[in-house]
């Protein structure tokens, strides 16, 4: 049965052994799960400036780009929150009951979202589902590590990572087909997302527990004392993470607010912004599966560079040079790629630099903690954005983030070719 516990055998499986039918089922409902991380993540994106139109009184409107920033670092906020605590819980009760709770929770209060009649009660909604969010990654991302063959788990995690940037086209092409039709339609954005929990709770004798962790949590020291032990590698990630976290919040989270400026026609601009999320969520997956791929031949150091610099150039290319939306647009598979597939390294390199009775913990710190930063972004970008009269110059200085990372991933172990840590 696929709800049967992996064994310690198929974890150590050796090269020729194929994939069985376990490996593939883990692999498609963290995919799926993810999916819907994605989509309840860009569906705020997309529908930030018809919800607050509704939500924030007309005499305020003027100061949009500030309500917005409330909304998206309220859910970074709560993101952060949830993510530490599920990833301390992951590694006490397991991968596979902290995976199922905390796509319950997102699932609920997204859908309560639906319902908000201010933009505060939104803002609170969106919090407790960053809370839920937040808890799913770190336990998610191990179990699929912990399950796959070493062989193959750097190919599976870029794959995996790909799929919540699926989450950003389900989410795109929902808001193409219901997003201009009439008022108020924003909210059946948030009424889909009931969907993960439905799905969960139907499929959830098939996850299964991870066998490593089985045998981890019988044995060894605490949690507290193998962080303090792996503390350098845990602060250089956690820095390479605020500077991936801190610049895509600041910069890409903008742009189906920004393709809107560039034309005057609203039923123009809600489909431009579709089509630009969506393009962008195509390029972030070919991104992430890229990472993978690459992440075997020029190592997960070097693999990261290229995106970090690749990041550094588009941004002024995209908000300083380009001023027709349907460029811009089209130009969203290539910044999906460089900046959203960037996302990649967290499924492939910081869960190979700790021990397994740690994983899910220090890679929820490492994910996670960067987003009490990254919340900042978007206030920061948008009172930027208000000095400078524009887009352009704030994204552009923001973009500098990326070069932290470029500086702090080279004092990292390269961990190609390695196998897990035990």
């Amino acid at each position: 049965m696929i709800h049967d516990r992996i064994s310690a055998d198929e974890i150590r499986a050796p090269i020729q052994q194929s994939l069985t039918r376990r490996h593939w089922a883990v692999l498609a409902i963290t995919m799926l799960l993810w999916m819907f991380d994605g989509y309840e993540t860009y569906a705020l994106l997309l529908t930030i400036g018809p919800s607050l139109h509704e939500l924030v009184p007309a005499s305020q409107l003027h100061d949009l780009p500030r309500f917005a920033a409330y909304l998206i670092s309220l859910t970074l906020f709560g993101w952060a929150i949830g993510g530490v605590i599920g990833g301390l819980v992951g590694d006490r009760i397991g991968r596979r009951y902290t995976m199922i709770g905390s796509v319950v929770l997102y699932s609920l209060f997204t859908g309560s979202s639906a319902f908000a009649h201010s933009w505060e009660t939104l803002a609170l909604t969106r919090f407790l589902t960053g809370v839920g969010l937040g808890a799913e990654w770190g336990v998610g991302t191990s179990l699929l590590q912990e399950v796959w063959p070493d062989r193959l788990r750097t190919k599976a995690a870029g794959v995996l990572q790909a799929a919540f940037s699926g989450g950003f086209v389900v989410a795109s092409l929902l808001w193409l087909a219901i997003g201009g039709a009439s008022g108020g339609t924003w909210r059946w954005m948030y009424v889909a997302g009931i969907i993960p929990a439905i799905f969960v709770i139907l499929v959830n004798r098939m996850i299964p527990e991870s066998d490593r962790w089985s045998r981890a949590a019988s044995s060894g020291p605490s949690i507290g004392i193998l962080l303090k032990a792996n503390r350098r590698n845990l602060a250089l990630a956690t820095l390479v993470s605020a500077s991936i976290t801190v610049g895509f919040w600041a910069i890409s989270s903008w742009v189906p607010t920004y393709v809107a400026t560039l034309t005057r026609d609203p039923k123009n601009a809600v489909f431009y912004a579709g089509l630009a999320g969506l393009l962008f969520a195509i390029g972030e997956i070919i991104g992430c599966v890229a990472f993978g791929l690459l992440a075997e031949r020029w190592g997960r150091r070097g693999t990261l560079i290229f995106y970090l610099a690749g990041s550094i150039i588009i941004t002024p290319i995209l908000f300083l040079l380009v001023s027709d939306a349907k460029t811009f647009v089209v130009l969203q598979i290539a910044n999906g790629f460089l900046t959203g597939g960037l996302y990649g390294w967290f499924a492939i390199h910081p869960p190979e630099l700790f021990p397994t009775s740690i994983r899910s913990s220090a890679i929820s710190i490492i994910f996670n903690s960067a987003r009490f930063l990254a919340m900042l972004g978007p206030l920061l970008s948008s009172a930027f954005i208000a000095f400078f009269g524009g887009y352009g110059e704030a994204a552009t200085i923001f973009s500098g983030c990326f070069a932290v990372g470029i500086v702090a991933v080279l004092f990292l172990p390269e961990t190609r070719g390695k196998p897990l840590p035990a």
